[in-house]
């Protein structure tokens, strides 16, 4: 998959989905894969849009990304698409016009065909619509198709809706939207070493502050290390036993032996098992995570 810059041009057609992908959701998908159908009837190149930034912080609403760029770019890997236009999202960005950010696509590539959602906005605020995109398409011999809400259980499939279920800690419901494991990715960062105190291989996972983290609790996860996958437990949140009320994300796994430090592992959220609580002792804590780890 090769990641295409907004600043350089490329000589070859595509067909593009535009949006941003911030969690690439069912919904998402069914505008990758039109796209992808596009591109192979018309001899083009597949690609998708998304932001090599938080496009939230631009825009100061303070959200958080349920998946990072890293992290949807290896989603996107896995879709088949053939490219990622990669764009900022700043402050110059935002100034762009609709008929602005219409121009600056086509200078970088030659559109053949286009998708987008129904509710698709672009330009500065949000003065381009679908209907917009569609009427430019057709007065210049590009495909373009608008693709209608995607509904589950008379629910819209949406980003805000997946984000409000890891919010609160419904990861199953999350994932039933997204059509995938909810997931994080992170280096391995030293902690206070309390795991090992219990005979517990912990991994401190640091994350990026922009990263959507899931309500404070702990989970039943699946732990990558390598090409080996983990049965694990992970605490999201403070550590009141011990005294430590920063927010962390900390996995114990089930079965590893060996040093994680510095390596990149992943987090593959499952679901809640139980609230975050202060134990009377260490010993009683670790009589609690002997039985987190059983789960199945």
């Amino acid at each position: 998959m090769e990641i295409l810059s907004p600043e350089i041009q490329y000589n070859f057609p595509v067909c593009i989905a535009l949006g941003f992908f911030d969690c690439i959701h069912m919904g998402h998908r069914v505008l990758i894969d039109t796209a992808i159908a596009q591109a192979r009837s018309t001899g083009s190149k597949s690609c998708v849009v998304t932001f090599s930034v938080n496009p939230f912080i631009a825009l100061g609403t303070g959200e958080k990304l349920v998946f990072t760029y890293d992290e949807r770019l290896r989603i996107l890997r896995d879709t088949g698409v053939d490219c990622v236009l990669a764009l900022p999202f700043d402050g110059e960005f935002m100034q762009k016009s609709r008929d602005e950010f219409l121009a600056m696509l086509r200078s970088c590539v030659t559109l053949r065909g286009v998708v987008c959602g129904y509710d698709y906005r672009f330009g500065h605020n949000a003065q381009g619509t679908s209907e917009y995109l569609c009427d430019f398409c057709a007065k210049n011999g590009i495909m373009c198709d608008v693709i209608s809400p995607i509904i589950q259980n008379g629910l819209r499939i949406s980003g805000t809706e997946v984000r409000r279920r890891i919010s609160c800690g419904d990861i199953e419901g999350a994932c039933k939207l997204l059509g995938r494991a909810y997931f994080m990715d992170g280096a391995v960062c030293h902690g206070r070493g309390v795991g090992k105190v219990f005979d517990f291989p912990t991994a401190n996972l640091d994350c990026p502050p922009d990263k959507l983290l899931p309500q404070a609790g702990v989970y039943a996860t699946i732990t990558t290390v390598g090409e080996k996958s983990y049965r694990s437990v992970t605490n999201v949140g403070a550590k009141p036993t011990f005294g430590e009320w920063d927010e962390t994300v900390e996995t114990m796994l089930i079965g590893f032996d060996g040093n994680l430090y510095g390596q990149t592992i992943r987090v593959t959220f499952v679901r809640w098992l139980r609230g975050i609580r202060k134990f009377d002792s260490p010993c009683a804590l670790r009589e609690q995570i002997e039985k987190d780890s059983e789960w199945r």
